[in-house]
């Protein structure tokens, strides 16, 4: 779909102490966020209107080397259709890609949305009333040839001028309203509604491929410390490091709590457990804070990825070590080994996978399945029957449970069960793509 090559943004309402597109939201000012939102959207020129030079101290955050900003007091002659974004909103990036190019210059096609979009508990969606339906959610396409009559709207009424223009123009033949792709979308009326779009947008972060217990469970945990995390200057990286000494820290007190600390082995398991689930809830405030603040990297899929392995790794070998240590039978050793040697086999297969199709480092892309058929071939359909059950989330919170329950002997087994299972499985998916070739080799690059 063509990407208009530029955007117009109308910083809106503001009161006594300022405007509220420089409010913040999820860490990042209303403003930015439209920039960022925009630049991975495809656009590289931007334009704010600012005729009381009231932006005059704003910097913009991070801002990439290829994108040009300019703030101008008067509309901008532009020659081509552009976006038009209110500064006073926040919306979900989901609707930059719902609109399509214009059959005319003097086209206008607005972006709407119903009160229940993206809700969250009795926090519902809230846009500018100028439609007799729904709400218009303050992003829109422009032909330029509606330039003339924008700048005398704004020049009248700076703050509110746009808004009673595209009332007017919302019942001509001229504007088509089409209705967004669900997300959340949400007006700053007041600085009061600064918390309601924080809570749609961190609401917005779930993810549809979560497992269970992830659903159910650890989002509704992280979500909450990611929102205050992202008010302070840490990075994702930062964040995906520290999480990982939760695993250290399990592994340490599973492997030597009862000889270096002097726990029972319960407590040592208990507490081994319990740091490895805290260790599950909190893997996702790296990936949270890189979403709503932009800072997704290559480097930072990658080094989550490898973190977490590294972390499966440390506490399979916990496991083992408790189990071995508590009951005094050798097997638990060659079961951690087992584990050990399997979850490698796994992880190579991915990485191969990731490099050569997917190209990027995010395992959540990973693909499983021989590429034979449309449902994934033999590995694809095992596993999509079983999973929940193959999630790191569900993994984690089982051995848990079994902490609670002073049987992390039962742990073993599954352990050493499950990372065999995977290592044969995808251990054959990667002989067969070395075989047949990498199916889709290339599409990710």
């Amino acid at each position: 779909m063509t990407k208009a090559n530029a955007a117009v943004i109308i910083p809106g309402k503001k009161d006594s102490e300022g405007l509220y597109t420089l409010l913040r939201v999820g860490g990042l000012s209303l403003l930015d966020r439209h920039l960022f939102g925009l630049y991975y959207h495809g656009v590289r020129k931007a334009y704010i209107l600012d005729p009381g030079n009231l932006l005059r101290k704003w910097r913009f955050a991070r801002k990439p080397e290829d994108m040009e900003v300019e703030v101008v007091e008067t509309f901008p002659a532009l020659e081509e259709e552009f976006y038009l974004i209110r500064g006073d909103a926040v919306f979900h990036k989901g609707y930059l890609n719902e609109t399509k190019p214009l059959t005319s210059s003097k086209g206008l096609l607005l972006l709407s949305g119903a009160p229940a979009d993206g809700h969250k508990w009795w926090t519902r969606s809230e846009g500018f009333p100028i439609l007799d339906q729904d709400h218009y959610v303050g992003f829109a396409r422009v032909g330029h040839g509606h330039i003339p009559a924008l700048s005398r709207a704004l020049e009248v009424d700076p703050e509110n001028g746009d808004l009673k223009l595209l009332t007017q123009l919302s019942k001509t033949k001229e504007c088509e309203i089409a209705r967004g792709p669900g997300p959340f979308f949400r007006r700053i009326d007041s600085r009061a509604d600064v918390y309601s779009a924080g809570t749609l947008l961190f609401h917005s972060l779930r993810k549809p491929q979560d497992g269970l217990v992830a659903r159910t469970f650890n989002r509704p945990m992280s979500l909450p410390v990611s929102r205050v995390l992202a008010i302070f200057p840490i990075t994702p990286n930062q964040l995906s490091v520290i999480n990982g000494f939760f695993a250290v820290a399990a592994g340490f007190f599973l492997a030597f709590g009862h000889h270096l600390v002097g726990l029972s082995f319960y407590l040592s398991g208990l507490l081994g457990g319990t740091l490895m689930q805290a260790c599950s809830i909190y893997d996702g405030c790296d990936g949270e804070v890189a979403r709503v603040k932009f800072q997704f990297t290559h480097f930072g899929d990658w080094l989550d990825t490898i973190i977490d392995d590294i972390t499966n790794c440390i506490f399979f070998a916990g496991v083992a070590a408790w189990a071995y240590l508590s009951t005094g039978q050798t097997r638990f050793i060659y079961m951690g080994i087992a584990a050990f040697v399997g979850q490698w086999i796994a992880n190579i297969v991915m990485y191969y996978y990731l490099i050569k199709v997917a190209g990027t480092g995010n395992n959540q892309d990973y693909k499983v399945g021989f590429g034979k058929d449309e449902d994934g071939g033999l590995s694809g359909r095992i596993l999509d029957k079983l999973k929940y059950l193959t999630k790191r989330d569900f993994h984690l919170f089982l051995f848990f449970l079994l902490g609670v329950f002073g049987r992390l002997d039962i742990g073993a087994y599954l352990i050493a069960i499950s990372a065999s299972i995977a290592g044969v499985i995808l251990g054959l998916q990667h002989l067969i793509m070395l075989r047949t070739g990498v199916p889709g080799a290339g599409k990710g690059q």
